[in-house]
């Protein structure tokens, strides 16, 4: 497995460790929400997967494509065969106010992500849900730096540690471009909702 998103993996089983035990009291898996989801975030992988491979998958860990690389109760990491150099994750919310699961499905690892955001009541009623909104792209700048002017730049919101993440792109006429940025934003599950959290990058 690329180390990339070997270190992904472990630190999203982690941070789910402490969600355990509250998980543990509910009948709300991140392996029950997965059987109720579609396979439509597996369209933007290489390997796809069909319904009738998603249930090859929950029975017997693996599919031709996809294998089980790691799960909690809150989180579920599919890896791609034979090379795991692909790789989609669940990750599960709880809301303590009312009960319902929010349940964040997308890919890991690559320069473009792609999330989906599902809402799961109590009766266990799926409803696909907006992502935070991007954040403007000089939130992840510090005051008075500016991107330089021949470059161009779109937010995507990712999976991310603790919550989700905003991942900048750059690009110029030529293709991809990499443009040093000062900030990381995220936005961190309080119980309830997600708080967007504008920090300065760990050196």
């Amino acid at each position: 497995m690329p180390r990339h998103i070997h270190c992904l993996l472990i630190v999203l089983l982690l941070a789910a460790l402490s969600d355990s035990a509250q998980a543990a009291e509910s009948e709300v898996t991140a392996r029950s929400i997965f059987a109720l989801l579609p396979e439509s975030i597996f369209e933007n992988t290489p390997e796809g997967l069909s319904p009738q491979e998603k249930q090859k998958l929950l029975s017997a860990g693996h599919s031709e494509f996809w294998e089980i690389a790691g799960e909690t109760e809150d989180v579920l990491v599919f890896a791609s065969m034979p090379f795991r150099d692909t790789a989609v994750a669940l990750r599960l919310f709880r809301n303590v106010a009312d009960g319902s699961v929010l349940a964040a499905f997308g890919t890991l690892g690559g320069a473009v992500c792609t999330l989906e955001l599902w809402r799961v009541d109590s009766s266990g009623r799926a409803v696909p849900v907006d992502t935070p909104q991007e954040p403007d792209i000089s939130a992840f700048f510090a005051p008075g730096r500016k991107m330089p002017p021949d470059v161009q730049a779109t937010v995507m919101i990712c999976l991310g540690l603790g919550g989700l993440k905003a991942q900048p792109m750059f690009w110029t006429n030529t293709g991809m471009a990499h443009v040093p940025v000062d900030n990381d934003v995220s936005f961190q599950w309080n119980g309830k909702s997600f708080d967007k959290l504008v920090q300065p990058q760990a050196d």
